[in-house]
């Protein structure tokens, strides 16, 4: 699973260990701030065969488990 996080930019590096700390693997880092904001992707080695993107399909759909 990917994800984009942004944040600002005093809040960059925290943010980015403590995507690091949970097993998150940093891509596309952008810490040059635009309008006071940083990014960067996090990137997530759990396997979508885990069902993990099943239930997010269903949370975002409003489906019952």
């Amino acid at each position: 699973m990917r994800i984009r996080v942004t944040t600002k930019a005093d809040l960059f590096e925290k943010r980015k260990q403590q995507h690091i700390e949970r097993g998150y693997r940093i891509e596309e880092e952008r810490p040059n701030p635009v309008n006071g904001f940083c990014s960067f992707i996090a990137v997530s080695e759990i396997a979508d065969s885990d069902g993990i993107g099943e239930l997010v399909t269903q949370a975002l759909n409003g489906m019952p488990r």
